[in-house]
């Protein structure tokens, strides 16, 4: 797309052009010259209009044809005799229009146009001559001159130009520089604080495992409570290195918006707590069923902005609303998040899209933060080629408007109401109780555009006259009222659920007679929740089960795995991860033993360390697929790595394989890639109430023969209302017993976790780390020592994996830094930090022989 100057410059080139082309057709006339030319001037004047009005074309392309025309006008004004001593004229004109262009050759090929021309004159003419006279050789020589002048003064421009340029390129790749170095400073700092922030977490849990009084119980949970916020910081200061890096990348698979909006639903619902915000979930119910985009960046930016929204606003509430828009290659998502904060003043509007811009930012501020919710979010949509348009005036809330390109896997409408048109609801809610009158709005039109959408007959009543209007004109099937609504006159809601289906919309801690005949949705509730109790299937809306759909447990019995990787610590745990889903499990240290393993056993899966030395895991992966002529050509084939990377999937698919699980194996990934990449007939689920096996209720059946777990499981994980932190104190073994571990900065609740819960496991790893530690430490220095940084940047990747199962997540950290220096070269770097290194690994090793012993 051109710019302004562009165009500005291509619209002078053309009307000198067109003036030049004029003044040649009536001196053609009057001298007489040749008449053909007239013809062709005038097509040369056109065409280069045609071009201009109709941004045709390239640039390059433009600007070739006006300077050919100008330069064949140039050579036809200087052959006769007559235009001799006018020459320098059209020539100058040719060099100040070429100066407005950065290519010096054209400036050359004018003044050599102009030479020639001369010679034309002295050889073929005999119009420069000895006898011309002083007046005319005079006029001669001041036309050398300007055209000479012309020519140095072009050229003079076009250096400064181009120098200016060089020095404004120069300018933005040291900004660039800067801001990386920024972001990798913010990084370092981020890794470091992680071991103190863990340190606090984990002695606040160690303490609360002991016998305290409650008001040193109460302090010692806020001082965890603060260590959390302070990780989360932390993590977002992470993210937003990885958005300035230019290192998010997004994926594309198969998702359901509507797990994206329980996800979300939940997690929004935990955070606004006791504000008494009102939350409202409008979705189109047609968006189709499955959409081909990433889940995950979709979620934490809903997060980003939701959380925004409730931290501004006091009083009223938040609506999110999600719609789509048709396009050639699918859908544009669209979303709007709407609030009745603070809102923002048009001088903070310019100035949001800056880093760490917060519109409290002065010494007044009532919330936290450090600004880089808007910056990740932008970077998290621009990685999936959206983006984001804020509208606000202060002190009337802001809005926030997003376009996110998704493509289309299922056109099926995502929620439908079965029997539709056999229904008739009515919504009695009083909106008078509403503090801001925004919140009427937002209810509103989410009904509208749930009965649009369902295509269900449905009204509202604003009080309870019109609600009883309502019974007398239409035959009601489901009747919903607000909990304040209900309140007012419980037994005739009671008697009325005899004849009619009555839901009462409620807060999370109501709760209704034992023997009431009402239904209960919870608030916040959204298009699914109404669909699933117009569908007479679900008689609780709890946010716990909507969470729940799609994920429950099963087993895979039958199963043969094979898991590969030259750390024993890795095949351990995978194999202890793999047994407890009821799979044989095999495994072997190396991609040679791989191979030999898979021409003699049929497996049905194979999970693959992605960097080994000797054969890594893609020329194993390649090898694999050549067995027995082809045998394993469709096998899955899963890449165990470290590395986690945005856009590791994508890279992990181009290199061959079926999916990638980073490491240390976490149960939920493991869980949505085992749904994925294995048969439906090698998965039994867990017969139980809550989890039964059929999708939830509304949402649309798959497409392309896709189940409902196969469907979810790109969803965005499972929000953080149970963190990992909790995992230590459901245990066995008293909490304190961990003591020398947390004073160590290492991570007992993650590792716990890794090891699925079971702390003999967890003990397990813990004596395997330590008794392996020497031998792991000599082969690190020998390879440090002979400058092996290939082998080298193996052996710390391995143990960034082995030392993050065991919770060590700063010695971890730092083998990462040390393994992407050893890739990259800089052994600047790694003889600088390699010693720190070995202290780090010394310490956790002296902490778990504390421990052990």
């Amino acid at each position: 797309m051109k710019t302004e100057a562009q165009i500005s410059m291509h619209l002078l080139m053309a009307g000198t052009l067109s003036i030049l082309g004029v003044l040649l057709s009536v001196i053609t006339l009057l001298r007489p010259w040749e008449l053909w030319m007239i013809p062709l001037i005038i097509i040369g004047c056109l065409v280069v209009w045609w071009l201009h009005i109709g941004r045709i074309g390239s640039e390059l392309l433009y600007e070739n044809i006006c300077t050919g025309l100008l330069l064949i006008d140039f050579f036809y004004f200087g052959v006769h005799e007559s235009s001799l001593y006018d020459i320098p004229l059209v020539a100058c004109t040719a060099l100040l229009l070429f100066s407005l262009l950065d290519r010096k050759q054209l400036l050359y090929l004018a003044a050599i146009l102009y030479v020639l021309l001369l010679l034309y004159h002295f050889l073929v003419l005999d119009t420069v001559n000895a006898g011309m006279g002083e007046v005319n050789l005079l006029r001669l020589v001041l036309g050398v001159a300007a055209v000479m002048g012309s020519l140095t003064v072009a050229r003079y421009r076009i250096n400064r130009r181009i120098g200016e340029r060089e020095k404004y390129e120069s300018m933005q790749k040291q900004l660039a520089v800067a801001v990386r170095q920024n972001a990798e400073f913010l990084s370092n700092v981020s890794h470091e604080l992680r071991t103190p922030v863990n340190m606090v977490i984990g002695i606040s849990e160690v303490a609360l495992g002991k016998e305290l009084t409650p008001e040193i119980r109460e302090d010692i949970h806020s001082i965890k409570l603060a260590g959390k916020r302070l990780s989360g910081q932390i993590n977002n200061i992470l993210d937003y290195t990885e958005s300035v890096e230019g290192t998010l990348a997004a994926v594309k698979e198969p998702y359901m918006i509507t797990s994206v909006i329980n996800d979300v639903i939940t997690m929004t619902a935990l955070q606004n707590g006791g504000n008494k915000l009102e939350l409202v979930f409008d979705m189109n119910p047609r968006i189709p069923a499955v959409l081909i985009g990433d889940a995950e960046k979709i979620t934490h930016i809903l997060r980003i902005f939701l959380d925004n929204s409730q931290k501004f606003t006091e009083e009223g509430g938040v609506c999110l609303c999600v719609g789509f828009r048709r396009e050639s290659y699918g859908i544009n998502l669209i979303i709007d998040i709407y609030d009745t904060g603070i809102g923002m003043t048009s001088a903070q509007l310019g100035q949001i899209v800056d880093d760490f811009y917060q519109a409290d930012s002065g010494s007044q501020r009532y919330v936290g933060g450090l600004g880089l919710g808007i910056p990740i979010a932008r970077g998290l949509l621009h990685s999936m080629g959206g983006f984001v348009h804020f509208e606000s005036k202060e002190q009337q809330g802001l809005k926030v408007h997003m376009a996110i390109p998704q493509g289309v896997e299922d056109e099926t409408p995502s929620i439908i109401a079965p029997n539709a048109s056999k229904m008739c609801i009515a919504c009695y809610f009083r909106p008078e109780k509403y503090s801001r009158d925004e919140v009427r709005g937002y209810y509103d039109n989410m009904i509208l555009h749930l009965v649009e959408g369902l295509g269900v007959e449905g009204y509202q009543a604003h009080n309870f006259e019109g609600l009883l209007k309502l019974q007398r004109e239409h035959r009601l099937t489901h009747i919903f009222i607000a909990q304040a609504e209900y309140m007012r006159n419980v037994p005739y809601y009671e008697e009325l659920a005899e004849s009619v289906q009555v839901a009462v919309i409620a807060d999370k801690d109501f709760v209704l007679d034992a023997d009431s005949r009402l239904l209960v949705l919870r608030k916040p509730f959204f298009a699914l929740s109404i669909v699933n109790l117009l569908s007479g299937r679900e008689r609780d809306n709890k946010f716990e089960d909507a969470q729940a759909a799609g994920r429950r447990p099963f087993t895979c019995p039958g199963v043969r795995a094979l898991a590969v990787d030259d750390e024993e610590m890795n095949l351990l745990v995978a194999k202890g991860v793999l047994g407890s889903y009821g799979m044989q499990v095999d495994t072997c240290s190396n991609g040679k033993a791989a191979v030999e393993r898979c021409s003699q056993t049929a497996y049905d899966i194979v999970f693959l360390d992605h960097m080994m030395p000797g054969f890594d895991g893609v020329e194993t992966l390649r090898r694999i697929r050549e067995v027995n002529n082809g045998a394993y050509k469709d096998l899955p084939v899963v890449a165990l790595t470290a590395n986690t990377l945005s856009g590791a999937r994508e890279m992990f698919r181009n290199e061959g394989f079926s999916e990638f699980i980073p490491k240390p194996i976490e149960r939920l990934v493991l869980e949505r890639v085992l749904r994925r990449v294995l048969p439906e007939n090698c998965i039994q689920y867990d017969m139980n109430p809550r989890a039964s096996e059929e999708p939830p209720q509304g949402a649309a059946p798959g497409g392309k023969g896709q189940t409902e777990e196969k469907r979810t499981e790109s969803a965005a994980p499972l929000p953080e209302e149970q963190p990992r932190e909790e995992t230590a104190a459901e245990g066995t073994e008293p909490a304190h017993a961990y003591g020398s571990l947390v004073r160590a900065g290492i991570n007992v609740s993650l590792g716990l976790d890794y090891c699925s819960g079971e702390e003999e496991f967890y003990r397990e790893m813990l004596q395997m780390f330590h008794d392996q530690a020497q031998e792991k430490r000599d082969e690190i220095v020998s390879l440090y020592e002979g400058a092996n940084w290939k082998d080298y940047a193996i052996k710390v990747h391995a143990l960034k994996s082995t030392s993050l199962t065991i919770g060590a997540e700063e010695l971890s950290g730092r083998a990462k830094e040390l393994e992407r220096a050893g890739k990259e070269g800089n052994t600047e770097y790694i003889r600088e930090n390699h010693p720190l290194l070995l202290e780090m690994y010394g310490q956790v090793c002296e902490s778990i022989e504390k421990y052990l012993s």
